[in-house]
C-alpha cells in the first residue's frame, strides 16, 4: 500500500507526532511519501533578510528574491531536517524537490510572481526510491514549463495531491492539528468524519472552511477525480479525521 502524507508548517516542530505515524506505518509495511510545506519557516527567514512578505488569496507572492528564500529554506534547511528526523526513528529517507527528474510541472502564476499551478509531471525517479525501500521526502516546487532551467515555488496541498495521483498512490493524507475538516471551523468538537464532495464545494462557496482548509479540499477533490483511493485530513490512523468521498 502507497501511502502519501502532506505535512505542513503547522505540525512541523514540537513533538511531531506525525514522524511516530509515519514510522509505524513503514514498520507496518507500507510505502510512503512525505511531502513537506514549510511557510513560516520561509516568512522567518524573508523578515531576517527584510524580504517583504505578501499573500495573494493564501499564496505567497514569490519575487526572485524571494524565489531563493523559498529553495533554500524548502529544499534546504525544512528538507533535510525532516530526512534527518526520520532517519534518527530508523526510517530510510532521501530528500528531493518536484523539479527532481521531472516530477512536478506548472505553469506560472503571473500575479504571484515565481509562483506555479501545477499541470504534471513523472513518477519515474519517485518510484525507483520506493522501489528501494526508501521514503521520498518531497518538497514544493516544480519545473517552469514555460521557461526551461527555472523553478516555481508551488502550494504544499496541491504538490501533494499531484504527487498522490502520478505514483498511483492508495491513499492521500493531509496531516492537520485541526483534527480534520470542521462544520464549524472556530469549533474543535465540529470534525466530520465524512465529507463528500459536494457538501466541500458547497462549504467552500459560503465561507465555511477556513482559509487554510479551502486548498486542503481543492486538492483533495483533485486527487480523487485523478484516481487517488482514499482522501483524509486528520491523522494517518483510518478512524481519526475527515475521509473526503466523491460522492
Amino acid at each position: 500500500m502507497l501511502v502519501v502524507v502532506k505535512v505542513g508548517g503547522s505540525v512541523l516542530g514540537g513533538a511531531d507526532p506525525w514522524l511516530e505515524e509515519v514510522e509505524a506505518a513503514v514498520r507496518s509495511g507500507q510505502s510512503v511519501v512525505v511531502v513537506h510545506g514549510g511557510g513560516a519557516a520561509i516568512s522567518r527567514a524573508q523578515a531576517r533578510l527584510q524580504e517583504p512578505v505578501r499573500f495573494v488569496r493564501g499564496q505567497r507572492v514569490t519575487s526572485p528574491a524571494a524565489l531563493e528564500v523559498v529553495v533554500e529554506v524548502l529544499s534546504g534547511r525544512v528538507n533535510t531536517a525532516l530526512v534527518a528526523a526520520l532517519e534518527a526513528r530508523g526510517v530510510p529517507a532521501v530528500g528531493l524537490n518536484g523539479a527532481d527528474d521531472g516530477l512536478l510541472e506548472a505553469d506560472p502564476v503571473p500575479e504571484l510572481g515565481h509562483v506555479g499551478r501545477i499541470t504534471g509531471g513523472r513518477a519515474r525517479l519517485l518510484q525507483a526510491l520506493l522501489h528501494l525501500g526508501l521514503v521520498p521526502v518531497v518538497a514544493p516546487l516544480a519545473l517552469d514549463r514555460s521557461r526551461p532551467g527555472q523553478v516555481l515555488n508551488c502550494n504544499g496541498d496541491w504538490a501533494a495531491a499531484h504527487v498522490a495521483a502520478l505514483a498511483g498512490a492508495d491513499a492521500l493524507v493531509f496531516y492537520t492539528d485541526s483534527g480534520g475538516v470542521r462544520s464549524d471551523p472556530e469549533d474543535p468538537a465540529s470534525v466530520v468524519e465524512r465529507l463528500d464532495a459536494a457538501t466541500a464545494r458547497r462549504w467552500m462557496e459560503e465561507g465555511r472552511a477556513h482559509t487554510g482548509m479551502v486548498p486542503k479540499l481543492e486538492a483533495a477533490l483533485f486527487a480523487l477525480e485523478a484516481g487517488v483511493g482514499t482522501v483524509r485530513v486528520g491523522r494517518l490512523s483510518a478512524a481519526a479525521g475527515t475521509t473526503i468521498a466523491p460522492i
